[in-house]
């Protein structure tokens, strides 16, 4: 009911009605006597009798009436007036479920109604005058129109010029005893017609109508007449509108089912030459007010009129010339109107976007400094269309939003942006208010507009509120910082523990080597009081269990690392040109001791399938392979060491498809779900490499399969289903059994190998292992392809041979025994660390080297410039080879060695310094950092004597040869 439209309520039985105010202005005198009465006492109007008839079909049927179009005849002004209405009357079901009310709802739909009616009342007009060729044919084919389709219209009288002896030259008429207004008649026409002579009628009965009117009489007696007013018209050269007293009473006639006409139009026709020819009157309908729409219909009625009178009154030729400009003319404005709609209707769509749009919008003209607004642009600036329209007076209306912090730069860019005639784009903060204390950020871009003069005469922009996303942004970064901090501190953590851990390892192994060689060069003396066998064998055990411990506590320490690395997404493939069978007897050798200790018999199983597919070389990473066979086979040793039988027999074989279980039925572990690449940690070119090598497919690829089988105690299956979880294993074998990482680390790195591993079991009968990894056959390089040296560290993709800690061997022992291959090597040992450093130097002198040593990267330096390596003409000590660590107190060896190749550059020492890095910082990064900074190899500790004689014996070697080639 508190509808706008009007309402009406039909309710109870007896159907009594209530309504709202908008429906009381509707019927009018009616109100308030209709007001809860029933329908069928008020049916004293139509509206009434269309409500009882819709209300019989939504009581009886339960169904909604619906009236479109519906001419209702209402009293307004004291007088009637044709309307039209879309009525809808919807039942309301009552408790029963019957219907025991309805509501009706009104809708005015006059303007929409009449405005077709005309639309079509004048495409009849005009396609009645088509086939037109004379005025009488004119006027008949015209009052013809208007009896098949006039609405508006009550009456039509035409009047024509009596015949052409009426058109006299005003020049020659005597001057009647007229109005001044008649004088002026006369001055302002060529032509004057004294009679018009009734050439048709519709709507009113002959007898009423005047059948000549001679408008060259002059008796004004003070009331209208037809005659003054065809005078008038005559004069105004326009058509006349005469309503109310200006209307004669000839015109003022009572038509049948319209009423009393009140308003008549006067039509003035002539030719093109001003010609009167005749005057169209027009009696329009007394219940339809008089509008500015109906004065727009009138004035085409008389526009039609007259362009087919001069087009019927031209010669022939001048008929088909005109026609066919008025065809062309209608076409082109019909297409204009067309294209109008269109515009317009575009014009809508575009408002109705920009007023429902997420973002700001603004139009701003620089000269008439007006700026329209869209609802989001006044929301996101807070500001309301009121206080904008206050501002436009100024230069820079916009600016009263911005921050002050931020005014500056806003006026700076909107210079460019006139000045330049450039599109411009600037992110500021928005002045805060008190209705909205919160900052708030947007982003402005303007594009400019120019003029045919080059010059900037409109602005239109968006605006966007960025402040969710600068918070945002805020936070990331904030997050960003705080998980690189992490990640820094995880990593000096890992670095401090490496470092403190693995000095001491290097030197358990060390002084275990030492130990055993004493042993073995006492043995081998002749004169020298002997030890007792049971002596011997006591130390000997001794220097194996300190080596065993080490090299457990070691590999403990290696698994924990490289869990923190698979966390952190450290860890990286690296592949190389490498032998499996290699590896796999390198694996063997370095636990062979182990097993041979506890009657284990170990054997590798060559499979046709390998030679089949691996001629020799393949590439993959030899240090992630080694570690995965060395942790199934020391858990195959663990496994084996108690039981009766006692054997391991490692298998390697080959495929160019992906299997999917081996020989022996092998099921494989699904596979973990990656983790996505950590944004934090820098892709490195390695990195890279390693992903193409395992996501590419080429004809290269082959799969590698390796088997661990053993004759142990086996496994059960709920033993079974705490495989490859981390920090888990089955069972514990004996005291150091291991820390449960193992196979969880060995899955995890299959897996990085584009592999899957799986087992089988059977609980006392032995175990096997089977995996496989992605490799590519190595593609053939040219001989005369330039290899890189040790002594070409700086070769990119480079990698080093980092030296990782093994199981101890008998034939390092015999490595010992050998003449060594550093004898009579003046060697540099830079180490802070006094122990290592006694360590290092007392194994090398026994090696037959000259050991000189520095406590830190400075005291090295100052060495150096002592020796024979330098451009002085004074003889200095000799030197051959350089043992540099990198964390240092004073100066480090990173700096150490950048400075070493900084004189070599200079030319400060005559050849270049052999350097290699003795180091706890294993990281890869650590290494490939080392290397690009100077050095030629790097060892990682824990190492053992023999394995660094090897990597100096390579390293002097190589430089050696360059030097003599150069």
């Amino acid at each position: 009911m508190n509808s706008p439209d009007p309402r009406i309520l039909i309710f109870g039985d007896q159907r009594a009605i209530i309504y709202n105010e908008a429906f009381a202005a509707v019927i009018g005198r009616h109100h308030p006597q209709c007001l809860g009465s029933p329908l069928a006492d008020v049916q004293v109007d139509k509206i009434f009798e269309v409500l009882w008839d819709m209300s019989l079909t939504a009581y009886d049927n339960g169904r909604g009436a619906r009236r479109t179009r519906q001419e209702l005849l209402l009293e307004r002004g004291g007088s009637m007036e044709q309307t039209f209405w879309n009525i809808f009357l919807s039942p309301l079901p009552g408790l029963d479920g019957y219907c025991d009310s309805a509501v009706g709802e009104f809708t005015d739909v006059t303007d929409l109604v009449v405005q077709d009616q005309r639309r079509s009342q004048g495409l009849d007009i005009l396609d009645s005058f088509s086939k037109v060729e004379s005025l009488p044919e004119l006027w008949s084919q015209f009052l013809g129109a208007l009896d098949k389709n006039a609405p508006d219209i009550s009456y039509a009288m035409v009047y024509t010029a009596f015949d052409h002896s009426c058109f006299v030259r005003s020049e020659g008429l005597p001057t009647p005893d007229i109005t001044p207004r008649h004088e002026t008649l006369q001055s302002a026409t060529s032509y004057f017609v004294k009679q018009y002579q009734l050439s048709g009628s519709l709507g009113l009965p002959e007898r009423v109508l005047e059948p000549i009117i001679d408008i060259s009489i002059a008796e004004p007696s003070g009331t209208p007449s037809l005659p003054d007013a065809f005078r008038e018209a005559l004069d105004k050269k326009d058509l006349m509108v005469l309503a109310d007293e200006a209307l004669p009473d000839e015109l003022s006639v009572h038509v049948a089912d319209s009423g009393t006409v009140r308003c008549a139009s006067i039509l003035p026709i002539s030719n093109l030459d001003g010609k009167p020819l005749a005057f169209v009157v027009l009696g329009l309908d007394p219940r339809r007010p008089f509008t500015e729409q109906m004065s727009r219909f009138v004035h085409c009625i008389h526009e039609a009129i007259c362009k087919q009178a001069i087009l019927v009154t031209l010669p022939r030729d001048q008929q088909q010339f005109q026609r066919k400009y008025e065809e062309t003319t209608m076409a082109l404005s019909t297409e204009l109107r067309l294209s109008i709609l269109k515009a317009k209707k575009k014009e809508e769509k575009f408002l109705r976007i920009a007023k429902s749009a997420p973002l700001g919008m603004y139009l701003y003209s620089p000269k008439e400094r007006t700026i329209q607004v869209n609802d989001a642009y006044l929301k996101i600036t807070g500001t309301t269309k009121e206080d904008l329209d206050k501002t436009t007076a100024l230069e820079l209306p916009w600016l009263q939003t911005v921050s002050e912090e931020y005014m500056d730069v806003a006026i700076k860019e909107w210079q460019h942006l006139m000045t330049e005639k450039t599109p411009s784009a600037i992110e500021y903060k928005i002045r805060d208010s008190s209705d909205n204390p919160t900052s708030r950020w947007v982003s402005a871009t303007s594009f400019p507009d120019l003029d045919e003069h080059g010059e900037v005469y409109l602005i239109h922009g968006w605006l966007v509120d960025i402040s969710d996303r600068l918070a945002k942004d805020t936070l990331l970064a904030q997050r960003l910082e705080d998980a690189l901090e992490t990640k820094t501190a995880t990593e000096h953590f890992l670095d401090m523990v490496s470092h403190e851990m693995r000095n001491p390892l290097s030197a358990i192994f060390q002084c275990s080597d030492e130990i055993l060689n004493t042993i073995q060069t006492h043995n081998n003396q002749s004169g020298v009081p002997s030890m007792t066998t049971t002596q011997l064998k006591g130390l000997e055990d001794a220097a194996h269990t300190i080596a065993l411990c080490a090299q457990h506590q070691n590999g403990i320490f290696n698994d924990i690392l490289t869990v923190s690395k698979l966390d952190s997404q450290l860890l990286t493939i690296m592949p190389e040109k490498i032998r499996p069978f290699d590896i796999v007897q390198r694996a063997l050798r370095m636990y062979g001791q182990e097993a041979k200790r506890s009657d284990i018999i170990t054997s590798i199983d060559v499979q046709d399938t390998y030679t089949k597919h691996i001629s020799e070389f393949v590439m993959a990473d030899p240090n992630r392979l080694l570690q995965i066979i060395i942790n199934l086979l020391t858990n195959a040793i663990n496994h084996t060491r108690s039981c009766r039988e006692r054997s391991i027999v490692i298998s390697l074989g080959a495929s160019v498809t992906e299997p999917e279980d081996t020989s022996n039925q092998t099921v494989f572990m699904p596979p973990t779900p990656r983790r996505q690449s950590s944004p934090l940690t820098p892709a490195t070119e390695q990195d890279h490499f390693s992903a193409a090598f395992l996501s590419s497919c080429s004809e290269q690829d082959v799969y590698l399969h390796v088997a661990v089988q053993d004759t142990g105690c086996g496994l059960s299956e709920s033993e079974m289903g705490l495989l490859f979880k981390r920090f888990s294993q089955p069972k514990t074998y004996g005291q150091y059994s291991g820390s449960g990482l193992g196979l969880f680390l060995s899955k995890e790195l299959i897996e990085l190998q584009a592999g899957r591993i799986g087992v089988t079991s059977t609980e006392g009968l032995g175990t096997t292992f089977s995996f496989y990894i992605k490799c590519r056959k190595p593609i053939e390089e040219p001989a005369s392809a330039s290899m890189s040296t040790p002594s070409s560290p700086r070769i990119k993709g480079h990698r080093p041979r980092m030296s990782r800690t093994e199981a101890f061997d008998d034939k390092d022992l015999e490595f010992t025994r050998q003449p060594s291959p550093v004898r009579g090597l003046h060697v540099l040992v830079v180490e802070d660390n006094p122990l290592n450093q006694r360590l290092v130097a007392k194994q090398l002198r026994n090696q037959g080297c000259t050991v000189h040593t520095a406590d830190h990267g400075l005291d090295a330096l100052e060495f150096l410039s002592k020796t024979n390596i330098t451009s002085s003409s004074t003889p200095g000590t000799k030197l051959d080879i350089v043992l540099l660590d990198i964390e240092m107190p004073v100066m480090d060896g990173l700096t150490c060695i950048r400075k070493i190749r900084d004189l070599e550059q200079e030319g400060f020492y005559t050849r270049r310094v052999p350097v290699i890095a003795v180091t706890a910082n294993a990281r890869d990064e650590q290494i490939r950092e080392a290397l690009e900074a100077g050095m030629d190899d790097v060892v990682t500790k824990p190492f053992r004597i023999p394995e660094l004689l090897v990597r100096m014996s390579e390293v002097v070697s190589g430089q050696h040869e360059i030097d003599r080639r150069l």
